[in-house]
């Protein structure tokens, strides 16, 4: 929020100074009647400025996520090529701004009024271009939609009441110092967006050394923290960078600083306090070292992991409860991903991206019980797994702690099906595009799953939803129906897998970016809690009154992933609900075997019998168990979050 609130200070400043030496000139010369056309000016190089935002947004929006990814990094490094040209342009002009525009007006105020309406207009527009430009770049770099906007608008309103202040003389203020600072500011956070840019040219393909890292700090500074969450917004650091990303970033706040406050004078201020400048930098670099540094020596009882490609070696098969660091040396040729999984697959800790002959480590606290520690060589697959058991007596952890690992195991999980759904969305529309309709009826189902068993925090995602899994009539009026109903309806309904087809790239790139927004997105304890229970009333009431699936009929495959979806979800706050209500949690364990026993029932090979299949009796059994289910989990929000 604070680098978009810099952004509209900065630019909403300059473009306001502009308004009102225009204005404070006609006042001066007792011409207040040729106002109004300077009004129109501004109001149309706003109007300008908020269409080129929104044909950025629209433009971005219809792209495959190759092609918004390609889109997007050309346009962050346009925009901060615009941005360093009017931070070094406006360094030489602000001293003389007002001369020149005065001269400008005095010329149109002999033409007329269109002349100062098309002054005032290209005045304000080239800043308000800029900044909608600039502005958007920043947006995408950001991983949120509406902090963003807040902190641009109260940058812009900031900016317009500094300048009315100005105008009225009520306050002053050195422009020149101003420009320094906030110009120094920005080229950081241009620095920020040009590296995001990079990125997004490297997860496009067009860049290579997406999985080459120059640093992982995840752990440390978790994306989703509050700490995290302010270099984001401030910095546009990311806790994995690129070693693409970190040289581009460094090379370009030298140069380009270094030449900025050269020309400002700032470097000879600093000389003269070069005795106070040398001891700061001499405490930055202790930090520097110690933060750079070798790995922390392992303690007793830490694990190492050796990764291959056809191995995963382990240096123990025990260890005592408590938190252990886990190191994992990738000695195979192949990017490389390790987990370490509880009873049911339930991650307690993981590191990722992990690329030949690095080392990485993670956090993992353990209570007694058995586990698996599983390498995944191409970061594909369930991977190679060794057994770990881990003994003495259990850990008991804080209340906040123990929602923490919640949250993170779930995160993980979701993040996993995340993956999966993408790999199958590809191969499905895959069969989409080559025409055959047989394989592509035949993927819809076990593609869908993996979507099905995120949807307990679907809310997070409410706009994606809607485009990958809105039915029929649900989707706001005005937009155009996609998703995996609209291809099920021209499957199933319309036998026409051309027709279907034409929404195979939407939809490849709106998974595309619901797995890369779920990157990002946090998960609080109640999602877990209130959206178990939410995914199984959408259960009562749409997979099993069969509106779900009402072309191809697989409601049952949808029933199964929802359920495995819940189960994932209150697994991760099973260890609080059961220390707190140990009888609420044996009957949601009993509702869960209850239900999954009567889907059972309807199994078919590899998925189940269609809905047209069902009894009523059937219906009314499925529906019976499920509400005892619901009942059950509506009870776990209020003993977790107590």
């Amino acid at each position: 929020m604070f680098a978009n609130f810099l952004i509209g200070l900065r630019e909403g400043l300059e473009a306001t100074l502009v308004v009102s030496i225009l204005i404070a000139y006609l006042v001066q010369i007792e011409r207040r009647d040729r106002l109004a056309p300077i009004w129109i000016g501004v109001g149309a190089a706003v109007l300008l400025s908020v269409a080129f935002g929104a044909i950025l947004t629209f433009t971005s929006s219809q792209l495959t996520f190759e092609q918004q990814e390609i889109f997007g990094g050309v346009t962050s490094i346009i925009a901060v090529g615009f941005v360093t040209g009017m931070i070094f342009w406006m360094r030489r002009t602000a001293r003389t701004m007002r001369h020149d525009l005065d001269g400008k007006m005095a010329a149109a105020l002999e033409v007329g009024a269109v002349a100062l309406a098309v002054t005032a207009f290209i005045a304000v527009a080239r800043e308000g271009l800029e900044t909608a430009l600039f502005f958007w770049s920043a947006a995408q770099a950001s991983s949120s939609t509406a902090q963003p906007l807040i902190g641009f608008v109260l940058g812009i309103g900031s900016a317009v009441t500094l300048g009315w202040l100005l105008y009225r003389r009520a306050i002053s203020l050195n422009l020149h110092r101003f420009f320094t600072w906030t110009g120094a500011a920005l080229i950081i956070v241009a620095a920020g967006v040009l590296a995001y840019g990079l990125h997004d040219l490297q997860e496009a393909g067009v860049l290579p050394g997406l999985n080459n890292l120059a640093f992982d700090v995840s752990a440390q500074v978790p994306a989703d923290s509050w700490y995290g969450t302010l270099l984001k917004g401030i910095f546009n650091f990311s806790p994995q960078t690129t070693v693409l990303q970190a040289v581009a970033w460094t090379l370009y706040v030298v140069i380009v600083m270094s030449l900025f406050l050269r020309g400002n004078g700032v470097i000879a201020w600093l000389r003269r306090r070069l005795p106070q400048a040398g001891t700061a930098a001499a405490v930055l670099l202790v930090f520097i070292a110690g933060g750079c540094g070798g790995k922390a020596a392992l303690g007793e009882g830490d694990i190492t992991v050796s990764a291959k490609d056809d191995g995963c070696e382990v240096n123990t098969d025990e260890v005592a409860a408590g938190t252990h660091t886990v190191r994992v040396t990738n000695d195979g040729s192949k990017t490389t991903e390790v987990y370490v999984y509880a009873v049911g697959d339930r991650i307690m800790g993981e590191v990722e991206n992990v690329t030949p002959a690095i080392t990485r480590d993670f956090k993992v606290t353990l209570t007694p019980g058995k586990y698996e520690i599983a390498c995944k060589p191409g970061m594909t697959g369930k991977g190679i797994r060794e057994p770990l058991t881990v003994t003495g007596t259990p850990v008991k952890l804080s209340t906040n702690a123990q929602l923490r690992e919640a949250v993170n195991g779930y995160r993980a999980y979701v993040l996993e099906q995340a993956e999966e759904l993408q790999e199958h969305t590809t191969e499905f529309t895959d069969a989409l595009r080559a025409g055959d309709a047989a394989k592509a009826k035949a993927l819809y189902a076990p593609t869908r799953k993996y979507y099905e068993r995120i949807e307990p925090i679907a809310e997070t995602f409410s706009e994606l939803d809607v485009k990958i899994d809105i039915r029929e009539g649900g989707n706001p009026k005005g937009t155009e129906w996609t998703g995996f109903h609209r291809i099920e309806k021209e499957l199933w309904q319309n036998n026409d897998v051309a027709a279907a087809a034409k929404f195979a790239d939407r939809l490849d790139a709106d998974v595309a970016t619901l797995r890369k927004t779920l990157k990002t997105t946090k998960v609080e304890p109640e999602q877990l809690a209130n959206g178990a229970r939410q995914l199984m009333d959408e259960v009562a009431t749409g997979k099993i009154t069969g509106e779900e699936e009402r072309y191809s009929r697989t409601d049952l495959d949808d029933f199964q992933a929802n359920l495995e979806g819940a189960k994932a979800a209150y697994t991760s706050l099973r260890p609080i609900v059961a220390e707190r209500n140990r009888e609420l949690a044996t009957r949601v364990d009993q509702r869960f075997d209850r239900t999954e026993a009567a889907l059972a029932k309807h199994a078919s090979g590899d998925g189940f019998i269609t809905y047209d299949q069902l009894t009523k009796a059937d219906i009314r059994a499925l529906a019976s168990v499920v509400d005892g289910l619901s009942e059950s989990l509506s009870r776990v929000s209020g003993v977790v979050l107590q």
